[in-house]
């Protein structure tokens, strides 16, 4: 079907395509967490060393790999840890982005695409606002604060949902650019 412009019509209702994008998904998230509750600092190190290089890169510190405890600035009393790889955040990013680029799922190619989109720029954008919540976390460190773990909590829902958000507009925004190009 389509629309009078002559593009094709936008379908209202999910297509098994659709519905592929989302079970794909949800088997990468379970598998992703099933990865990452058994991970040491070097099964991570595809995403805490450039994480640890672009932190030190800032000035925040200078990280060295310790195989125990992950990517450590004994100066600063600091460590990038297993637990601050931003692997839930990925996971959480790469489903903000198949959700928001849905609507572009027309065929096998555009199911592909999407899917290997939505990862590459999770990866990236996690390396990014991981970096973020880190450079503040360590400044947050340098403080004399009373309630620095919670502060830190708090820091970090801020940085990863505003991330989350950014990147949902993201996917949606460049979903509304390809129907518009669609159009002409």
């Amino acid at each position: 079907m389509k629309t009078s412009q002559g593009a094709p019509a936008r379908s209202a209702k999910p297509t098994w395509l659709h519905l592929g994008a989302l079970a794909v998904t949800a088997v990468v998230v379970v598998a992703g967490k099933e990865y990452y509750r058994a991970a040491t600092a070097a099964d991570l190190s595809w995403i805490l060393a450039p994480t640890a290089h672009a932190v030190t890169a800032l000035g925040c510190g200078h990280f060295t790999f310790d195989a125990s405890a992950g990517w450590v600035d004994r100066d600063l009393g600091f460590a990038i840890a297993p637990a601050c790889a931003g692997l839930h955040f990925a996971l959480a990013a790469f489903v903000a982005l198949v959700i928001g680029g849905l609507g572009g799922v027309r065929d096998a190619r555009s199911f592909v695409t999407r899917l290997a989109g939505a990862a590459a720029l999770a990866y990236v954008a996690t390396l990014v606002v991981n970096t973020t919540r880190i450079a503040i976390a360590i400044h947050m460190h340098r403080m004399d604060l009373a309630n620095r773990e919670e502060l830190h909590r708090l820091e970090g829902t801020i940085v990863y949902l505003g991330g989350l958000c950014a990147l949902y507009a993201l996917a949606r925004a460049l979903d509304r650019r390809r129907h518009a190009l669609a159009r002409v």
